[in-house]
């Protein structure tokens, strides 16, 4: 746990340094950092292995958000999980901590995609969350 946490905060301080120097690492419309991808699969490894019973139903969302191609239908399945999600971290001040920062991070609002452009970025973060979730449920079974 301390290793994941270190590697959070190693993360977050290089983003600040490339920042600083003039280095953009932010992510693009469709295109997420290799940094970015590890923070927010990081989030998705913690909630799932401290709730292993709603990784089942975790998953079918996936398979909901994936089928959908829109970016209304997309916007909608996105907030649909930010709720359940919401739900499921609703007790756990340091999950929601870790959510919060992996949102700031990435800079993505709760509400999904705004516009066709960003439908890549999103796709690529839930993608990468949800490798978290599988991992989570791999070290838990």
């Amino acid at each position: 746990m301390k290793k994941i946490l270190s590697l959070i905060l190693c993360g977050v301080f290089l983003i600040g340094l490339f920042g600083c120097a003039g280095f953009s690492i932010k992510p693009t419309n469709e295109v997420i950092s290799v940094l970015q991808a590890s923070a927010i699969s990081t989030v998705g490894y913690l909630i799932s292995k401290n709730n292993p019973r709603y990784t089942d139903s975790i998953l079918n969302w996936y398979s909901f958000f994936k089928s959908e191609n829109g970016l209304v239908e997309i916007q909608a399945a996105f907030q649909d999980g930010m709720n359940k999600l919401s739900e499921l971290i609703s007790d756990d001040p340091y999950l929601q901590l870790q959510v919060r920062n992996a949102m700031n991070l990435l800079e993505i609002r709760y509400d999904g995609p705004q516009i066709d452009l960003e439908i890549g970025k999103y796709q690529a973060i839930v993608d990468s969350f949800m490798s978290g979730i599988l991992a989570g449920k791999l070290a838990t079974t």
